[in-house]
């Protein structure tokens, strides 16, 4: 079925929100892409339907020249959209990884982490091998400079999360330009990778393991302050020691994507399970306005557009 793009230029403030519609039975991470376009307040604005995705779309976040970065880690797919036409381009000579994340180093040079690390392809769903033997992927993180070439592969310890076959889902390059924090969703570490010297580095936080341990996501508001999602509540961590500065409770539990809005004050936090996304008050923990896309596990991804 095709689907009529509806999306505008994007403008400051913009919120862009990654929901794939679920429509194969056969596949529970499977349908077609979907990234809404909303105002600063949540006012849907239009919708992009992705060309190059079969499975959930996430990981979006705006590079330094404002263009959009989405991925479909089943398909070893990474996407550029551009903002002003919203023309979607496929990255191409990556390696072919289950990519999910970037950062960008201060020279131009492009961080990447492999979502999955398994030996096995997955319940429920298929992703495309890495290999002839059937592994899904390292869980490493690949450094490519400033022209496209592969400069570095990396392996940091990875937990696997609660289903044992997750990498590095989530990661936040410091300002150091060094200090690359990554975690595996639903693990109970906050980790740390020096990407200059190629080691591993104490964990930056650990929590008890199970499901009151969880961690999902990390973010930053503008100003710096570093936000990790924890299921039913935004942690404020002190990038350095790791030690809680605040916490802020959210309604019920699945949060998880994050970012911080350009005002320093809210946050935009997508709940996994019930598809709602909304705006917070990081100050109070007000749910200032949200909306639900309709769609459970399917909302894995939100940016802001700072113009």
């Amino acid at each position: 079925m095709a689907h009529e793009n509806t999306t505008q230029p994007f403008e400051k403030g913009d919120v862009m929100v990654a929901c794939t519609l679920l429509n194969n039975d056969d596949d529970d991470h499977a349908g077609d892409g979907r990234i809404f376009q909303y105002d600063s307040d949540l006012n849907l604005k239009g919708v992009l339907w992705t060309k190059n995705t079969t499975h959930l779309v996430n990981g979006l976040k705006f590079g330094p020249d404002g263009t959009l970065w989405a991925f479909d880690q089943h398909i070893h797919s990474v996407l550029n959209i551009d903002p002003k036409t919203g023309a979607e381009t496929m990255v191409e000579g990556l390696a072919p990884r289950s990519f999910s994340n970037v950062n960008f180093m201060n020279d131009g040079s492009q961080l990447f982490g492999e979502h999955l690390d398994s030996d096995e392809n997955l319940p429920g769903t298929h992703a495309k091998p890495i290999n002839d033997s059937g592994a899904i992927g390292e869980g490493k993180i690949f450094k490519y400079d400033s022209s496209g070439t592969l400069v570095a592969e990396y392996a940091p310890e990875n937990h696997g999360g609660m289903a044992g076959f997750l990498g590095v889902t989530c990661a936040l390059l410091l300002p150091d330009d060094r200090t690359l924090l990554h975690m595996t969703e639903t693990s109970n570490e906050v980790r740390r990778y020096d990407v200059v010297d190629g080691k591993q580095l104490s964990p930056l936080a650990t929590y008890p393991e199970g499901r009151e341990g969880f961690v999902f996501f990390l973010s930053t508001m503008p100003d710096g302050r570093l936000m990790l999602t924890r299921g039913d509540h935004i942690e404020f961590l002190h990038p350095e020691t790791g030690v809680i500065e605040k916490e802020v409770p959210q309604e019920g539990f699945g949060w998880a994507v994050i970012c911080g809005a350009l005002d320093n004050i809210h946050a935009y936090s997508g709940n996994f399970f019930s598809g709602e996304i909304a705006k917070f008050n990081t100050e109070t923990g007000e749910k200032v306005v949200s909306q639900n896309l309709g769609v459970p596990r399917s909302l894995a991804g939100v940016a802001q557009y700072a113009g």
